[in-house]
C-alpha cells in the first residue's frame, strides 16, 4: 500500500499538536489552582508562574505548528479587502508593541478575492508582527494594498492572447534593521530567528509563507538596512480547486 508522505506529515503535525494542546491544558488547570492558594510563599508564587508563561508559550507554538500542516478542509469565499483590514484593525493594534505606529494605505474600489478569510488573516497578522518587532520604538510600520496586473503565461483554450491577471499586493514595510543577505535563504526556514527575544520562535515567517501557499499566492520581499518590505500576493477572483 502506498502512504503518501505529504499526507502522512500533516496528519502527523495535526494529531501530535492536538496530543500536547490537551497536555498543556492540564498544567494551565492544575497551575491555576494551585496560584488561588494564599498560603503559597512569593518565591513559590514566582516560579510558579514561570511554569504557567511557559506553558502558556507552549501553547501559542503547537498553535502556530498546526497551521503548517496543509489544511483538511479550506472554505473558499469572496472576501471584500477593505472589509478585512477594518474588521483586523485590532489585531493590528495588538501586534505593535513598544509605541511602534501603524499606517494603512487603503484604497477604494480594489477587487475582491475568493480566498480562505482565517487563513489569509493570520497570513498578514503574522507579517505584521513581524515588521512590528522589527521596527525601533516610535517608527511605523506601513501596510499599502494595491492591485497589479500581470499576463497569464499561457494563452487561452481558444486560441486568443493571454489574459491579464489582477493580483492584490498586500506590502508590509519596516523601517528596522534589514536582513543580511547571507540570511536571505534561511528566513523562512521553521524556528530560525535573527531577534533575540526570549519568546521568539522564529516560524512567524515560515507560517505566513505556509498560509499564503496554501491560498494559491506568493510572498516577495525586499531588504536593506533601515528598510524591509514583504509582499503578499494573492490572485483576485480566482477560485482553487
Amino acid at each position: 500500500m502506498h502512504i503518501d508522505q505529504s499526507d502522512f506529515h500533516d496528519q502527523l503535525v495535526r494529531g501530535l499538536t492536538h496530543k500536547m494542546n490537551n497536555i498543556l491544558s492540564l498544567f494551565h488547570g492544575y497551575l491555576g489552582l494551585l496560584m488561588d492558594d494564599k498560603k503559597l510563599d512569593p518565591s513559590t508564587v514566582a516560579g510558579l508562574a514561570r511554569i504557567r508563561d511557559g506553558a502558556k508559550a507552549a501553547t501559542e507554538l503547537m498553535d502556530r505548528t498546526k497551521v503548517l500542516a496543509r489544511p483538511s478542509s479550506v472554505v473558499w469565499r469572496e472576501v471584500n479587502v477593505q472589509d478585512l483590514f477594518r474588521r483586523m484593525q485590532p489585531d493590528f493594534e495588538a501586534a505593535c508593541e513598544r509605541g511602534v505606529k501603524l499606517q494603512v494605505d487603503l484604497p477604494e474600489g480594489l477587487p475582491a478575492i475568493w480566498t480562505d478569510t482565517a487563513r489569509l488573516k493570520t497570513a498578514i497578522f503574522e507579517l505584521v508582527k513581524n515588521a512590528c518587532e522589527a521596527s525601533p520604538p516610535g517608527e511605523t510600520v506601513q501596510i499599502e494594498v494595491v492591485a497589479e496586473s500581470q499576463h497569464s503565461a499561457t494563452p487561452s483554450a481558444a486560441g486568443k492572447a493571454a489574459q491579464p491577471i489582477t493580483w492584490i499586493s498586500i506590502n508590509i514595510t519596516d523601517n528596522g534593521g534589514g536582513i543580511p543577505s547571507e540570511l536571505s535563504e534561511k528566513i523562512f526556514h521553521p524556528f530560525f530567528s535573527t531577534r533575540q527575544k526570549q519568546n521568539a520562535t522564529g516560524l512567524g515567517l515560515t507560517v505566513a509563507l505556509g498560509l499564503v501557499q496554501q491560498l494559491g499566492g506568493g510572498l516577495r520581499y525586499q531588504s536593506k538596512p533601515g528598510l524591509t518590505t514583504f509582499r503578499l500576493l494573492l490572485p483576485s477572483h480566482t477560485r482553487l480547486v
